[in-house]
């Protein structure tokens, strides 16, 4: 295959020089993929199909956040408190990991701050959301983020937007509309945590986008970035609420959350890898419709452990959302190098 010219423009959000192929399209090298001077096209579709199916899978343990969330609350550890748990926990493993990596993350500190920024305020803000809101309202205001993903790809990483895209776009709306009984009626914000799963869904869109163009950056550090920026976003939000996101916890009720914190730390770290890793090759509206089955891990799981009503209307509407997952998983990357 003959080389593309290669052209050098200013990253997302000016982090680094990025490097892209005569296609438009961030080079394999960028993404921390190795391909063989006389590799095809094929390689690379290869990977783009493995991070796909890993972040299906990663979005369906997503859908079990409100799992350890409420059984922290429930023990006396109230709303942004509980979701401190949830983030101080994996951290006990990844910050002093990151503090040894220190050297290395130091050099690409703009991506690492970046991650943190965008990454973990999404996370941080949805988790609160979910204890202070409806959950249908933040499923549904949160997953906007493949439409301000398709945006944002299509403004700044030159992605093309093909039919196939729109329609799973459309499949992926109308599917959450059913699931969540909404009809036509359009959840516009109208509170404090509704507004928190809107700005989570366009914040996540943003970090996707950085993941996407930080190709050189170990996921693990990303992973440690995650935790750190959503811990830090929780603190400042308690700090500046006051009482409003739930009253300081006594010892006992965080010694009663410790199980479940433990659980949550040695399966967070995972699930953020099979997260991360993913979304630094896939462009950020293709990421935000894969996620969507969180939607349908979150239902089913609250059918099975909640007592949650799922009957017909649930069942087509997970459909459509596995519909528009299933057509993005099989649809060719316009944007991808074609073989020669």
């Amino acid at each position: 295959m003959r080389s593309a010219p290669l052209t050098t423009k200013i990253s997302f959000f000016m982090l680094s020089s990025d490097i892209e192929d005569g296609h438009g399209a961030p080079s394999p090298r960028l993404l921390g993929v190795s391909t063989p001077q006389n590799s095809s096209f094929e390689p690379m579709h290869n990977q783009r199909l493995k991070a796909s199916i890993t972040l299906m899978i990663g979005g369906a343990f997503w859908g079990l956040l409100w799992i350890p969330l409420r059984a922290i609350e429930g023990v006396g550890v109230e709303k942004a408190w509980a979701t401190l748990v949830v983030f101080a926990a994996p951290g006990a493993l990844l910050i002093p990991l990151a503090l040894y990596r220190w050297k290395i993350i130091a050099t690409q500190l703009g991506t690492f701050l970046a991650v943190g920024l965008f990454c973990g305020v999404a996370f941080s803000l949805y988790g609160i959301a979910v204890l202070l809101t409806e959950v249908n309202r933040v499923i549904l205001l949160f997953y906007l983020t493949p439409l301000w993903g398709t945006i944002i790809g299509v403004i700044f990483l030159s992605e093309r937007l093909t039919l196939q895209r729109v329609i799973a776009l459309g499949l992926g709306f109308i599917g959450l509309l059913i699931v969540l009984d909404l009809g036509a009626k359009f959840p516009w914000p109208r509170n404090l945590g509704d507004w928190m799963a809107f700005i989570a869904g366009i914040s996540w869109a943003m970090g996707s986008a950085v993941l996407f163009r930080s190709g050189g950056v170990k996921a693990v550090d990303q992973a440690s970035s995650f935790i750190i920026g959503g811990s830090v976003c929780t603190l400042v939000l308690l700090a500046f609420a006051g009482g409003a996101l739930g009253q300081v916890p006594t010892p006992d009720a965080l010694v009663r959350a410790v199980p479940t914190g433990v659980i949550v730390a040695l399966v967070i770290p995972p699930v953020l890898m099979m997260t991360i890793w993913p979304v630094t090759l896939l462009t950020p509206g293709r990421a935000g419709i894969l996620l969507m089955t969180e939607v349908i891990f979150g239902i089913g799981s609250a059918w099975l452990l909640a007592n949650e009503i799922l009957g017909l209307r649930e069942l087509i509407g997970a459909g459509l959302i596995m519909s528009a997952t299933v057509l993005e998983v099989t649809a060719k990357d316009p944007n991808a190098p074609q073989p020669t």
